[in-house]
């Protein structure tokens, strides 16, 4: 093989290379995408579903029970 063959023969094999990289980050950065999009969905669906403020609602008639005193302790000490 001459020394022209095998400078080809390299910068051929850079090229496949970079091109295995470019895929790779592709599907990472999508995979990442779809991440993000899915989770903003659920969110989005719980949100109109009330569930949100269903819960802050059953937490805070909670708060105001016999155990007033100790929930302010608790808070106070964190």
């Amino acid at each position: 093989m001459s020394r022209r063959e095998a400078g080809a023969f390299h910068l051929m094999a850079l090229k496949l290379g970079n091109r295995g990289q470019a895929t790779v980050e592709y599907a990472i950065v999508a995979v990442a995408l779809l991440a993000i999009v899915l989770g903003l969905s659920a969110v989005g669906s719980r949100l109109e579903e009330g569930l949100f403020v269903r819960h802050a609602v059953e937490s805070a008639s909670h708060a105001f029970g016999p155990n007033l005193m100790g929930s302010i302790g608790d808070v106070l000490l964190y």
